[in-house]
């Protein structure tokens, strides 16, 4: 693949396509492509002052996350106030394995995002057409699959992580209605990456309002029965989300058609959808690491689940609830991280390596601050959210507590992780990261989670938090400044670059 910088002209041009060339016009792209808001989008990101660009670019998706995690909490609530804490348990380690089976499809919506990305910063639409039509073939026809495996074989997976006796049925109920939501789920994620891809945070972001909102409304009404509403209990929970999800994917994509915006696919477009093997391969070989990274990350989890599992109720009870509060602190290095991978992948694209560069530290610096603060912040509210989730108190509370004590303050370095990862993907270079959480998980959380409990008790399973941590942030830092990453070739050949250049129309 090359970086090649073929003029848009209005005479027929060639298009390099799965090894055949096709002889094609131009295609009829409406002018506010090319000089319209989504072209303000790419020309701020690759141009603009790093920081507040970086942080502009980043509100969006902390706010959704904010909003998805105070929705998660929402639901965490009123499952745990109305069926009691062993609901809860059975809400957190069906969800453990919900995001196992993400991972398995999400690596893909990354490398596709990050493709987009790198497409439209070079200015070849031709390109992000390609990739949306495979990649949502792709999700659609493998997260069916796994909405299949996992409403099936549900009593089975959650034996895995030894789930207790009285959380074992809700848990089963449960994870086969979340499973059911994985198709619609999913195809929103999808859209949502490749969107932000294509410099675009704000499209997603309202619709994700949507999403948020009614399924603060619908899964209460659901799982109690309130106001005449059909009484399902915690499978309520999973079905509001799924009504949600589907009206909030119904109208987005209403709306991107509406707008005609990049990802839309439109009459000859539509072939896009037939999956491109050597695209599809090449998303997959490019996203199977960030796959396989969550797979370990989540797997690593289900193991510890099963170690904190073994402590009693108590300990599984006290546990849900701490885990409830780290999404909070993690939030600010999640939505940073993200942001530079959409950001350096459109500079990569626009040949802007310095940008690149300075990306990557600023955006790290401002991760760690925000992640910081996240901590000393839930830290100083002490019991006061876990009783949100623990309203009887007694001994699940002051094991929360004391879990939070050690836990918290490890999140701050995850924002390094995320950050140099995500700079270093934005290029394609999707393996070391992989690697490096592969080691830090099962070389060093584990094991060390496990050796000492002899010793330490729980406190073993916590400490090895901070552990995985600081060995992971180590281990990025030095491939970000040693490895080959930079080297790497762009993920799709340019073709033409149609966003530079006015457009006929009609």
């Amino acid at each position: 693949m090359t970086r090649a910088q073929n003029q848009l002209s209005h005479e027929p041009h060639k298009i390099e396509q799965t090894g055949e060339t096709l002889t094609k016009t131009p295609p009829q792209v409406p002018a506010s492509h090319a000089h319209g808001p989504h072209s303000a989008d790419r020309k701020r990101l690759i141009e603009g002052a790093i920081t507040p660009t970086l942080v502009r670019f980043a509100m969006p998706l902390l706010t959704t996350n904010l909003l998805n995690a105070l929705s998660g909490t929402w639901g965490a609530i009123w499952v745990s106030h109305t069926l009691g804490p062993s609901a809860l348990t059975a809400v957190v380690n069906a969800n453990v394995f919900m995001f196992m089976m993400m991972g398995m499809v999400m690596g893909v919506g990354t490398a596709a995002g990050i493709a987009v990305g790198q497409s439209r910063g070079a200015g070849d639409m031709q390109a992000v057409k390609r990739v949306v039509g495979t990649s949502m073939s792709f999700v659609v026809v493998v997260s069916s699959l796994i909405a299949a495996t996992g409403y099936i074989f549900a009593p089975q997976i959650l034996s895995m992580v030894k789930m207790p006796a009285a959380s074992l049925d809700m848990a089963v109920t449960y994870l086969r209605f979340m499973s059911l939501s994985l198709p619609s789920i999913f195809s929103y994620i999808f859209i949502m990456m490749m969107m932000r891809g294509s410099g675009d945070a704000r499209t997603p972001f309202r619709f994700t309002l949507v999403w948020i909102g009614l399924g603060l409304v619908l899964s209460p009404l659901l799982l109690t029965g309130a106001f005449g509403a059909p009484k399902l209990g915690i499978a309520g929970v999973a079905i509001g989300g799924l009504v949600a999800n589907l009206t909030a994917l119904s109208a987005m994509l209403v709306y991107i058609y509406r707008r005609n915006l990049p990802v839309a696919l439109y009459g000859p477009d539509l072939r896009y959808l037939k999956p491109d093997p050597q695209l599809l391969l090449m998303l997959i070989r490019r996203g199977g690491p960030m796959a396989l990274e969550t797979l370990i990350i989540q797997g690593a989890y289900f193991m510890l689940l099963s170690l904190v599992n073994a402590h009693g109720a108590a300990t599984a009870a006290a546990y849900s609830a701490a885990a409830q509060l780290w999404g909070y602190v993690q939030m600010p290095a999640m939505a940073l991280g993200a942001s530079m991978s959409a950001m350096a992948a459109m500079n990569i694209g626009a040949g802007q390596w310095k940008r690149v560069e300075a990306i990557a530290i600023k955006g790290c610096l401002v991760g760690v601050s925000l992640t910081f603060l996240a901590a000393v912040l839930v830290h100083l509210l002490g019991d006061l959210p876990l009783r949100l989730f623990l309203p009887q108190g007694g001994e699940p509370l002051a094991m929360a507590r004391s879990i939070n004590s050690i836990v918290l303050w490890g999140w701050v370095v995850l924002a390094i992780t995320s950050g140099m990862s995500a700079v270093v993907r934005a290029n394609g270079a999707t393996l070391a990261p992989t690697l490096i959480y592969a080691v830090t998980m099962w070389a060093f959380r584990i094991p060390f989670a496990t050796a000492l409990q002899p010793w330490l008790g729980s406190a073993a399973i916590w400490w090895s938090f901070p552990v995985g941590s600081v060995s992971s942030a180590i281990l990025a830092l030095a491939y970000y400044r040693y490895g080959g990453w930079r080297d790497y070739a762009p993920m799709m050949p340019i073709q033409a670059k149609i966003d530079d250049a006015p457009q006929p129309v009609g």
